[in-house]
Protein backbone atom coordinates (compact mmCIF):
# COMPACT_ATOMS: atom_id res chain seq x y z
CA UNK A 1 0.00 0.00 0.00
CA UNK A 2 1.41 3.45 -0.89
CA UNK A 3 2.88 5.40 2.02
CA UNK A 4 0.61 8.41 1.44
CA UNK A 5 -2.47 6.20 1.97
CA UNK A 6 -1.08 4.82 5.22
CA UNK A 7 -0.64 8.34 6.54
CA UNK A 8 -4.39 8.94 6.23
CA UNK A 9 -5.34 5.92 8.32
CA UNK A 10 -6.99 7.01 11.63
CA UNK A 11 -6.29 5.02 14.74
CA UNK A 12 -9.40 4.17 16.87
CA UNK A 13 -9.69 4.19 20.67
CA UNK A 14 -8.32 1.22 22.48
CA UNK A 15 -10.42 -0.61 25.03
CA UNK A 16 -8.36 0.83 27.88
CA UNK A 17 -8.87 4.38 26.59
CA UNK A 18 -12.64 3.83 26.36
CA UNK A 19 -12.74 2.50 29.90
CA UNK A 20 -10.79 5.51 31.14
CA UNK A 21 -13.23 7.91 29.41
CA UNK A 22 -16.21 6.06 30.85
CA UNK A 23 -14.65 6.16 34.32
CA UNK A 24 -14.07 9.91 34.04
CA UNK A 25 -17.68 10.48 32.94
CA UNK A 26 -18.93 8.35 35.85
CA UNK A 27 -16.86 10.36 38.32
CA UNK A 28 -18.17 13.63 36.90
CA UNK A 29 -21.77 12.40 37.13
CA UNK A 30 -21.13 11.31 40.70
CA UNK A 31 -19.84 14.77 41.53
CA UNK A 32 -22.65 16.60 39.77
CA UNK A 33 -25.59 14.49 40.95
CA UNK A 34 -25.60 15.73 44.58
CA UNK A 35 -25.40 19.31 43.34
CA UNK A 36 -28.34 18.73 40.98
CA UNK A 37 -30.35 17.11 43.77
CA UNK A 38 -29.53 20.01 46.09
CA UNK A 39 -30.71 22.54 43.51
CA UNK A 40 -33.89 20.52 42.89
CA UNK A 41 -34.66 20.33 46.61
CA UNK A 42 -34.06 24.07 46.99
CA UNK A 43 -36.57 24.68 44.19
CA UNK A 44 -39.06 22.28 45.80
CA UNK A 45 -38.68 23.95 49.17
CA UNK A 46 -39.31 27.36 47.59
CA UNK A 47 -42.35 25.99 45.76
CA UNK A 48 -43.65 24.54 49.01
CA UNK A 49 -43.14 27.86 50.80
CA UNK A 50 -45.06 29.61 48.04
CA UNK A 51 -47.94 27.14 48.43
CA UNK A 52 -48.16 28.00 52.12
CA UNK A 53 -47.89 31.69 51.34
CA UNK A 54 -50.91 31.45 49.03
CA UNK A 55 -52.90 29.49 51.62
CA UNK A 56 -51.99 32.07 54.26
CA UNK A 57 -53.17 34.87 52.00
CA UNK A 58 -56.41 32.97 51.38
CA UNK A 59 -56.95 32.67 55.13
CA UNK A 60 -56.46 36.42 55.47
CA UNK A 61 -58.85 37.14 52.61
CA UNK A 62 -61.39 34.88 54.31
CA UNK A 63 -60.79 36.84 57.53
CA UNK A 64 -61.35 40.14 55.70
CA UNK A 65 -64.68 38.80 54.47
CA UNK A 66 -65.92 36.92 57.54
CA UNK A 67 -64.04 38.76 60.32
CA UNK A 68 -62.54 35.48 61.55
CA UNK A 69 -60.12 32.88 60.27
CA UNK A 70 -61.66 29.68 58.93
CA UNK A 71 -62.40 27.23 61.74
CA UNK A 72 -60.27 24.08 61.99
CA UNK A 73 -63.39 21.99 61.70
CA UNK A 74 -67.15 22.23 61.92
CA UNK A 75 -69.68 19.71 63.17
CA UNK A 76 -73.00 20.76 61.69
CA UNK A 77 -74.86 18.35 63.95
CA UNK A 78 -77.15 15.52 63.02
CA UNK A 79 -76.17 12.22 61.46
CA UNK A 80 -75.48 11.50 57.82
CA UNK A 81 -78.21 9.12 56.56
CA UNK A 82 -78.80 8.04 60.17
CA UNK A 83 -75.42 6.30 60.02
CA UNK A 84 -74.17 7.70 63.30
CA UNK A 85 -71.45 9.63 61.51
CA UNK A 86 -71.70 13.41 61.95
CA UNK A 87 -71.90 16.02 59.21
CA UNK A 88 -68.41 17.52 59.47
CA UNK A 89 -66.15 19.76 57.41
CA UNK A 90 -62.50 20.77 57.62
CA UNK A 91 -60.93 24.22 57.27
CA UNK A 92 -59.86 24.04 53.63
CA UNK A 93 -63.29 24.05 51.91
CA UNK A 94 -63.94 27.44 53.50
CA UNK A 95 -61.13 29.10 51.55
CA UNK A 96 -61.77 27.56 48.10
CA UNK A 97 -63.04 30.86 46.63
CA UNK A 98 -59.83 32.56 47.76
CA UNK A 99 -57.43 30.12 46.06
CA UNK A 100 -59.04 30.40 42.61
CA UNK A 101 -61.14 27.28 43.11
CA UNK A 102 -64.59 28.78 42.70
CA UNK A 103 -65.84 25.86 40.54
CA UNK A 104 -65.03 23.42 43.37
CA UNK A 105 -66.62 25.77 45.88
CA UNK A 106 -69.78 25.77 43.77
CA UNK A 107 -69.82 21.96 43.84
CA UNK A 108 -69.14 21.52 47.54
CA UNK A 109 -72.23 20.43 49.47
CA UNK A 110 -72.29 21.86 52.98
CA UNK A 111 -75.44 19.87 53.72
CA UNK A 112 -73.43 16.64 53.40
CA UNK A 113 -70.25 15.61 55.25
CA UNK A 114 -66.94 15.88 53.44
CA UNK A 115 -66.62 12.07 53.21
CA UNK A 116 -70.06 11.59 51.56
CA UNK A 117 -70.48 10.45 47.93
CA UNK A 118 -72.24 13.75 47.23
CA UNK A 119 -68.95 15.57 47.89
CA UNK A 120 -66.69 13.25 45.88
CA UNK A 121 -66.38 15.66 42.92
CA UNK A 122 -64.55 18.01 45.31
CA UNK A 123 -62.99 15.81 47.97
CA UNK A 124 -61.49 13.34 45.47
CA UNK A 125 -59.86 16.14 43.44
CA UNK A 126 -56.10 16.49 44.07
CA UNK A 127 -55.03 20.13 44.40
CA UNK A 128 -51.37 20.92 43.69
CA UNK A 129 -51.58 23.97 45.93
CA UNK A 130 -51.98 21.62 48.89
CA UNK A 131 -49.11 19.32 47.89
CA UNK A 132 -45.44 19.83 48.67
CA UNK A 133 -43.30 18.76 45.67
CA UNK A 134 -40.70 17.26 48.03
CA UNK A 135 -43.18 14.64 49.25
CA UNK A 136 -42.34 11.26 47.65
CA UNK A 137 -45.90 10.18 46.81
CA UNK A 138 -47.95 12.80 45.00
CA UNK A 139 -51.71 12.59 44.37
CA UNK A 140 -52.29 10.23 47.28
CA UNK A 141 -55.73 9.15 48.48
CA UNK A 142 -57.10 8.13 51.86
CA UNK A 143 -59.47 5.19 51.53
CA UNK A 144 -59.85 3.73 55.02
CA UNK A 145 -62.06 4.59 57.98
CA UNK A 146 -65.22 6.53 57.30
CA UNK A 147 -64.28 6.82 53.62
CA UNK A 148 -64.24 3.03 53.31
CA UNK A 149 -67.67 2.85 54.97
CA UNK A 150 -69.21 4.95 52.19
CA UNK A 151 -66.99 3.75 49.33
CA UNK A 152 -65.34 7.14 48.85
CA UNK A 153 -61.82 8.51 48.95
CA UNK A 154 -60.10 11.73 49.92
CA UNK A 155 -57.36 13.40 47.88
CA UNK A 156 -54.51 14.13 50.25
CA UNK A 157 -52.46 17.24 50.90
CA UNK A 158 -49.37 18.07 52.93
CA UNK A 159 -50.43 21.19 54.84
CA UNK A 160 -52.53 21.52 57.94
CA UNK A 161 -53.67 23.98 60.55
CA UNK A 162 -52.22 24.06 64.06
CA UNK A 163 -54.79 23.52 66.77
CA UNK A 164 -53.00 23.39 70.10
CA UNK A 165 -50.50 21.81 72.48
CA UNK A 166 -51.21 18.68 74.48
CA UNK A 167 -51.17 19.72 78.16
CA UNK A 168 -49.33 16.47 78.94
CA UNK A 169 -46.17 18.15 77.65
CA UNK A 170 -46.59 20.87 80.26
CA UNK A 171 -47.29 18.28 82.91
CA UNK A 172 -43.99 16.59 81.99
CA UNK A 173 -42.16 19.91 82.10
CA UNK A 174 -41.17 19.84 78.42
CA UNK A 175 -43.16 22.97 77.52
CA UNK A 176 -44.71 25.90 79.34
CA UNK A 177 -47.86 24.91 81.19
CA UNK A 178 -50.84 25.15 78.82
CA UNK A 179 -54.23 24.27 80.17
CA UNK A 180 -54.97 21.58 82.68
CA UNK A 181 -53.63 18.08 82.14
CA UNK A 182 -56.87 16.74 83.62
CA UNK A 183 -59.10 18.88 81.45
CA UNK A 184 -59.29 20.53 78.06
CA UNK A 185 -56.54 20.30 75.49
CA UNK A 186 -55.37 23.85 76.04
CA UNK A 187 -56.53 27.15 77.40
CA UNK A 188 -54.36 29.05 74.93
CA UNK A 189 -55.48 27.70 71.54
CA UNK A 190 -54.00 28.53 68.17
CA UNK A 191 -55.57 30.77 65.51
CA UNK A 192 -57.90 27.87 64.70
CA UNK A 193 -60.91 26.89 66.73
CA UNK A 194 -61.59 23.23 67.36
CA UNK A 195 -64.44 21.14 66.04
CA UNK A 196 -67.57 23.06 66.99
CA UNK A 197 -71.18 23.51 65.85
CA UNK A 198 -70.47 27.01 64.55
CA UNK A 199 -68.43 28.36 61.66
CA UNK A 200 -66.80 31.06 63.76
CA UNK A 201 -63.02 30.92 63.96
CA UNK A 202 -60.47 33.07 65.71
CA UNK A 203 -60.02 36.78 65.01
CA UNK A 204 -56.70 38.50 64.50
CA UNK A 205 -57.31 40.44 67.69
CA UNK A 206 -57.48 37.14 69.59
CA UNK A 207 -53.82 36.45 68.76
CA UNK A 208 -52.33 38.23 71.74
CA UNK A 209 -48.85 36.67 71.46
CA UNK A 210 -48.25 38.48 68.17
CA UNK A 211 -49.15 37.42 64.64
CA UNK A 212 -45.50 37.24 63.57
CA UNK A 213 -44.75 34.59 66.19
CA UNK A 214 -47.91 32.48 65.92
CA UNK A 215 -48.08 29.66 63.38
CA UNK A 216 -51.20 29.48 61.25
CA UNK A 217 -50.44 26.59 58.88
CA UNK A 218 -47.53 24.18 58.56
CA UNK A 219 -46.50 20.87 57.02
CA UNK A 220 -47.62 17.42 58.07
CA UNK A 221 -46.66 15.68 54.86
CA UNK A 222 -47.02 12.16 53.56
CA UNK A 223 -50.26 11.02 55.19
CA UNK A 224 -52.02 8.52 55.09
CA UNK A 225 -48.68 6.64 55.01
CA UNK A 226 -46.78 6.68 58.28
CA UNK A 227 -43.31 8.21 58.08
CA UNK A 228 -40.81 8.06 60.93
CA UNK A 229 -37.52 9.97 60.74
CA UNK A 230 -37.42 9.71 56.95
CA UNK A 231 -38.38 6.03 56.82
CA UNK A 232 -41.60 4.92 55.13
CA UNK A 233 -44.01 2.87 57.19
CA UNK A 234 -47.36 1.26 56.33
CA UNK A 235 -49.87 3.03 54.09
CA UNK A 236 -53.51 3.84 54.90
CA UNK A 237 -52.94 4.12 58.64
CA UNK A 238 -53.00 7.87 59.41
CA UNK A 239 -56.16 9.94 59.27
CA UNK A 240 -56.16 13.62 58.41
CA UNK A 241 -54.42 13.33 55.06
CA UNK A 242 -57.21 14.64 52.79
CA UNK A 243 -56.95 18.38 52.24
CA UNK A 244 -60.64 18.67 53.19
CA UNK A 245 -60.37 16.60 56.38
CA UNK A 246 -61.45 17.87 59.77
CA UNK A 247 -59.10 15.41 61.52
CA UNK A 248 -55.95 16.91 60.07
CA UNK A 249 -54.96 19.67 62.56
CA UNK A 250 -51.84 19.39 64.69
CA UNK A 251 -52.09 19.14 68.45
CA UNK A 252 -48.44 19.16 69.43
CA UNK A 253 -47.21 16.14 71.36
CA UNK A 254 -43.73 15.67 69.92
CA UNK A 255 -42.15 12.24 69.64
CA UNK A 256 -38.98 10.29 70.21
CA UNK A 257 -36.27 11.12 67.71
CA UNK A 258 -36.87 7.91 65.77
CA UNK A 259 -40.57 8.79 65.57
CA UNK A 260 -41.58 5.50 67.14
CA UNK A 261 -43.35 6.84 70.24
CA UNK A 262 -45.31 9.87 71.43
CA UNK A 263 -45.02 12.13 73.33
CA UNK A 264 -41.37 13.06 73.09
CA UNK A 265 -38.83 15.87 72.85
CA UNK A 266 -38.54 15.89 69.04
CA UNK A 267 -40.41 18.91 67.72
CA UNK A 268 -40.45 18.25 63.98
CA UNK A 269 -39.57 15.85 61.16
CA UNK A 270 -39.61 12.78 63.42
CA UNK A 271 -43.13 11.53 62.71
CA UNK A 272 -46.05 12.66 60.55
CA UNK A 273 -48.55 11.19 63.01
CA UNK A 274 -50.22 14.51 63.79
CA UNK A 275 -46.92 16.38 64.13
CA UNK A 276 -44.96 18.89 62.08
CA UNK A 277 -43.29 16.82 59.37
CA UNK A 278 -41.72 17.62 56.01
CA UNK A 279 -39.41 16.00 53.48
CA UNK A 280 -37.09 19.00 53.27
CA UNK A 281 -33.53 18.65 54.43
CA UNK A 282 -33.18 20.33 57.78
CA UNK A 283 -36.70 21.44 58.59
CA UNK A 284 -40.25 22.32 57.59
CA UNK A 285 -42.10 25.35 56.25
CA UNK A 286 -44.75 27.26 58.18
CA UNK A 287 -46.88 30.30 57.44
CA UNK A 288 -47.50 32.59 60.38
CA UNK A 289 -50.62 34.53 61.29
CA UNK A 290 -49.17 37.74 59.81
CA UNK A 291 -48.76 35.96 56.45
CA UNK A 292 -44.98 35.50 56.34
CA UNK A 293 -43.46 32.08 55.66
CA UNK A 294 -40.52 30.81 57.68
CA UNK A 295 -38.45 27.62 57.67
CA UNK A 296 -38.56 25.84 61.02
CA UNK A 297 -35.25 24.08 61.61
CA UNK A 298 -34.72 20.52 62.77
CA UNK A 299 -33.42 20.54 66.32
CA UNK A 300 -35.79 23.29 67.42
CA UNK A 301 -36.62 23.05 71.11
CA UNK A 302 -40.13 21.68 71.49
CA UNK A 303 -40.76 24.40 74.08
CA UNK A 304 -40.21 27.03 71.37
CA UNK A 305 -42.49 25.24 68.90
CA UNK A 306 -45.20 25.11 71.57
CA UNK A 307 -44.86 28.86 72.07
CA UNK A 308 -45.21 29.40 68.33
CA UNK A 309 -48.34 27.25 68.16
CA UNK A 310 -50.24 28.84 71.04
CA UNK A 311 -51.77 32.23 70.34
CA UNK A 312 -52.28 33.68 73.82
CA UNK A 313 -49.89 31.98 76.18
CA UNK A 314 -48.06 35.17 77.08
CA UNK A 315 -44.68 33.69 76.11
CA UNK A 316 -41.94 35.80 74.55
CA UNK A 317 -40.28 34.41 71.42
CA UNK A 318 -37.43 36.11 69.59
CA UNK A 319 -36.32 35.61 66.00
CA UNK A 320 -33.17 33.90 67.27
CA UNK A 321 -35.22 31.14 68.91
CA UNK A 322 -36.33 29.54 65.65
Amino acid sequence: MPRYLLSRTRRGFTLIELLVVIAIIAVLIGLLLPAVQKVREAANRMHCANNLKQLGLAMHNYHDSQRTFAPAGVNEGGSYLNSGFPIVHGWAPFILPYIEQQPLDNLYRWDFPQYAPENQPVVATPLKGFQCPSTPEQDRYLRFGVFAVFGTKGACGDYTITLGVDPLLGHLGWVDRVGDYRGALTNTPTPAQGLSPTRTGTRLTDIRDGTSTTILLTEDAGRPRLWQAGKAGPDQVLAGGPWTHYRGPIILQGSTFDGAAKPGPCALNCTNDGEVYAFHTGGANAVFADGHVQFLKVGMDIRILARLITRAGGEVVSDNDF
